[in-house]
C-alpha cells in the first residue's frame, strides 16, 4: 500500500481510537453489581456536562470528574489499554 491508500488506513484507524469509550474499571472490596451500579449511576449524573459537543453519550461525561466520584465512594480506579 502506497500514499493516499497508507494515509487513509492511518486516518481510519485514528477516528475510530477516537471513537472508542472510556475503559475505565471500578473495584471495591465486597460491593455487589447492584450497589456498583447505583454508585455509577450517581457519578455520572455528577459528570455530566449537558453543554458539551459530542458524537456519542459517553462523551457527555467528564470523564475525571466520574473517577474522583467513584474514589470518592471507596472505589479503586483503574485505566485499562
Amino acid at each position: 500500500m502506497s500514499g493516499p491508500g497508507r494515509r487513509l488506513v492511518a486516518g481510519a484507524a485514528l477516528v475510530l481510537t477516537a471513537c472508542a469509550a472510556p475503559t475505565d474499571v471500578y473495584d471495591k472490596p465486597k460491593v455487589t453489581p447492584a450497589r456498583l451500579d447505583e454508585d455509577l449511576a450517581a457519578c455520572r449524573r455528577e459528570a455530566f456536562r449537558p453543554s458539551r459537543f459530542a458524537l456519542f453519550s459517553w462523551q457527555r461525561y467528564d470523564q475525571d470528574a466520574l473517577n474522583r466520584c467513584m474514589e470518592r465512594r471507596g472505589y479503586t480506579v483503574r485505566h485499562q489499554e
